[in-house]
Formats: structure tokens, sequence, C-alpha cells
């Protein structure tokens, strides 16, 4: 059962951050060029977010079923000994756990206020198909998708930092 959690968590773990690769280093600076027809990119980029959002959040629900599972089965890691236990490896853990409650927390923030705020705020811009008005909330979404994608690799390190000491 372990090794079939692991598998899961790997598998959940490349297909979000490889999708936030992706979008953040190719989809988006391929749709600042705005394609064809001006608009087109913006409507892509939507089109694809709306299509990834589903993707990514099952891979985050998937993370942490089985990264609870992982640390309850494999690791013998219980909430009474979670906080109180030392030595490195529960420190990178505990530092792992707090990014990934950040990186969460960033994401309902990006994907379900901000990203749907911004949306709205493209879709009744008085030129349709225009150049997108610059905002605050536009810069601050893509700063909140950059900041994510950062810790997301910072996890991943982390990751890695606990099973090769």
């Amino acid at each position: 059962m372990y090794q079939a959690a692991v598998i899961l968590h790997i598998v959940a773990a490349v297909t979000w951050v490889g999708g936030m690769l992706f979008l953040v280093l190719v989809l988006v600076p391929l749709t600042r060029k705005e394609l064809d027809m001006p608009g087109q990119g913006a409507v892509l980029l939507r089109q694809a977010a709306r299509r990834f959002l589903p993707v990514a959040w099952t891979s985050i629900v998937v993370l942490v079923v089985t990264g609870v599972f992982i640390a309850w089965d494999h690791w013998g890691i219980r909430p009474g000994n979670f906080f109180t236990s030392g030595g490195h490896f529960f420190r990178t853990l505990q530092i792992k756990l707090g990014l990934a409650v950040l990186v969460i927390g960033l994401s309902l923030v990006h994907d379900f206020v901000l990203g749907p705020y911004v949306v709205r705020q493209l879709e009744n811009r008085p030129v349709a198909g225009g150049p997108p008005l610059p905002s605050r909330a536009r810069v601050l979404l893509l700063l909140l998708a950059r900041i994510n994608l950062v810790l997301v690799l910072i996890i991943l390190a982390l990751a890695v930092a606990l099973i090769r000491p």
C-alpha cells in the first residue's frame, strides 16, 4: 500500500507542477504575443486555466491524502509527535508542510478569488478584443502564480531532502 501511495503522490506532484510550469513558462508568454487576432491570447489562457483547474485541485487533494498516509504509515508520524519531535527529518517535514499550507492558501486566492475577478474585468473591458487593461489585480494574479511556482519547487527540493538526507 505504501508503494502505491508513493506512486500516486509522485504522479500528482508531476501533474500539478508540470501543469504550472507549462502555464507559466509556455502558455503565458505565448498568449502575450496575442497569436493571430487581438484578444485571442487571453481567451486561450482563460480556457487552458479553466481546463487545468480541476486537474490541479485533484492533484492537490491526492497529494494531501497520500502525504498524510505516507507520513502515518511509513514514518510513524502522529499529530502528537509531529510538532514535538526534533531532528533534521522532522524540521524539514514541518517546513515542507508549512509551505504546502501556504501554497494551498495562495492557490485558493489565485484560482477562486483573484482569477475570476480578473476574467470578469477582461470580459467587461470597453473595447472587446483590445489589449488587456493593466490592473493591480492582474499584476497580483501573475505575481501569485510565480510565487506559488517558486514555493512548489522549494517543496519538491525539501521532498528530496527528506528521502536523501
